[in-house]
Parts: C-alpha cells; structure tokens; sequence
C-alpha cells in the first residue's frame, strides 16, 4: 500500500513537472527559437537577448527564414544582415523621447546603437 502511495505521487510530480515544461513551451519563444536555429544556419539570437525571451516581429521577404526586426522585453532590434550578425537595437524605455517612433521601420528610430553578435 505504501508503494502505491509513492508510485501516486511520482506520477503527480511527474505530471506537474510535464504541464510546466508545455506551459513553458508554449508562452514563451523558446520552442520558435529553438526551431529555426535547428533548421535555419543563419538565424541567430542577439547577445543581448535571449531565447526564451526574443521574438522575431518581422521576418526576411528573401529566401532565408532570418529576422529583420524583432524584440525582447527591453529592446527592439533590427538585422543588419551582415557576415558578423551585426544588428541596431533600440531600448523600450526610450520610445518617449522619440516621437514618431515605429518599432518595425529603422527609419524611425532615434538613438540607436549597434550590437556586434
């Protein structure tokens, strides 16, 4: 009977540990992240990000599956497509001192410093 309780239990624990690592999963970027540097050797994660956090908003019109802008939850970045990952990234908590700003057209953008990957 005793057994019975343990092997109960584990299960439970089991389970638990299982709904979290979905739930994880699937609110989160990672699973997204995870895939395309999987399937695609160009795509990368900014250094400044990370892969649970970095979303790609808008992705490449040319033939590689690469990002051009994408965003975490304190920066947004943009892909300079160049041979060293470089990429311009723009902190969030300067979107009030740049009117007009649009996180998906660097031509908006206001102060933006370069990342070297």
């Amino acid at each position: 009977m005793k057994t019975d309780k343990i092997n109960s239990k584990r299960k439970w624990i089991f389970r638990l540990i299982a709904l979290t690592a979905i739930i994880a999963l699937f609110c989160t970027s990672i699973f997204g992240n995870i895939l395309m540097l999987v399937i695609e050797k160009e795509y990368f994660i900014p250094k400044q990000s990370s892969i649970f956090t970095f979303t790609e908003t808008v992705g490449n019109s040319g033939s590689s599956d690469v990002w051009r802008y994408g965003e975490d939850r304190s920066n947004y970045y943009f892909n300079l497509s160049t041979f060293n990952n470089d990429v311009l990234f723009f902190p969030k908590k300067n979107i009030k001192n740049c009117p007009g700003f649009n996180p998906e057209d660097i031509k908006t953008w206001c102060e933006v410093k370069t990342l070297n990957n």
